[in-house]
């Protein structure tokens, strides 16, 4: 027998086997004792089974039947889960969005100031138009009065215009009251944008500084170990920035306290974020920003943002005594 043959004996050897060979199924009976037969019985079907080979060896495991309320449940489990993935993706998505459309905070209270502009025209627009419909009303109604009191009754036609006027100051206050609305919308959703953009950068900056300090001179930062810690240390970076910062602080949430910016070349602006870190540590990474100008670059590249960095660091790193 050549070579060729024997390796096509051998297979159609081994393929009878594998087509003859026999599968079993070991369960736990109606009294909880593991058995091992040849049929599988329903009762089998609704405590699970695994089949197993004529050596014993596992091949498949088969979990229980699902009860109605279970498969319901589990119903639930992967809306929820399909839910979550895609809210994930949405918040990726954005997030790549605002690093690839904004540079600055700068850029992003720019863009809210443009989608607001026009609405708050058209909140000044009414406004002015009320006040003349106001006065209108107002000399409407004396005419009215003057009527009245020389015992005559009030013409259809002034009678006509004072609810058509006061008609037009209740749209007029609906108008504005929507346009406020959307005006407010706006606002929030730029001030979400805000932080999580700040958020972003700090991760980035993080991300930098571990490979090179160097790469980002005007940020630090500080690792707090636990929860507990962590809201200390945010509380005294709150005080820090209040203290430190030249002007107001603009934002203050629970991971972004943001001062306004600069407005002279001897003044400092700061910008404190707090990441996320493994288990219950978080990252708190402090960002200076100085004035645009030569001076407000000398300034930030100074020995007195040094020292400030590390007063920083002392500040919110200080034990609970």
């Amino acid at each position: 027998m050549s070579l060729k043959h024997l390796f096509l004996f051998l297979t159609l050897v081994v393929a009878a086997t594998a087509v003859n060979a026999k599968n079993f199924y070991r369960f736990k009976d109606s009294n909880g004792r593991l058995v091992v037969k040849d049929y599988l019985p329903n009762s089998a079907l609704k405590s699970g089974y695994e089949v197993v080979n004529e050596s014993g060896r596992l091949i498949e495991r088969v979990p229980p039947m699902m009860t109605d309320e279970e498969k319901q449940a589990e119903r639930v489990r992967q809306e929820k889960l399909a839910e979550q993935q895609a809210k994930e993706r949405k918040a990726r998505l954005h997030d790549r969005m605002l690093l690839r459309q904004y540079r600055t905070i700068d850029d992003i209270k720019r863009t809210e100031e443009n989608q607001t502009a026009s609405l708050q025209i058209n909140i000044s627009i009414l406004q002015g138009h009320n006040k003349t419909l106001e006065k209108k009303l107002t000399d409407l109604q004396s005419s009215a009065a003057d009527f009245e009191r020389k015992g005559k009754s009030v013409p259809k036609s002034i009678l006509s215009q004072i609810d058509a006027t006061k008609e037009q100051i209740n749209e007029n206050h609906a108008s504005i009251a929507r346009y406020n609305s959307q005006v407010k919308t706006i606002e929030e959703q730029f001030k979400n944008d805000l932080v999580r953009f700040k958020e972003l950068q700090a991760m980035r900056m993080v991300e930098q500084y571990a490979q090179d300090q160097r790469s980002v001179p005007t940020a630090t930062k500080v690792l707090c170990e636990n929860s507990r810690s962590c809201e200390r240390s945010w509380k005294l970076a709150q005080i820090f920035a209040h203290e430190n910062a030249s002007n107001k602080l603009e934002i203050v949430t629970d991971s972004l306290i943001i001062s306004s910016k600069p407005r002279s070349d001897e003044q400092l602006g700061l910008s404190i974020t707090r990441i996320p870190a493994k288990e219950d540590s978080m990252q708190i990474v402090l960002e200076v920003q100085c004035n645009d100008s030569d001076a407000g670059k000398e300034l930030c590249g100074s020995n007195t943002i040094s020292q400030l960095k590390q007063e920083f660091i002392d500040y919110i790193s200080q034990s609970d005594s």
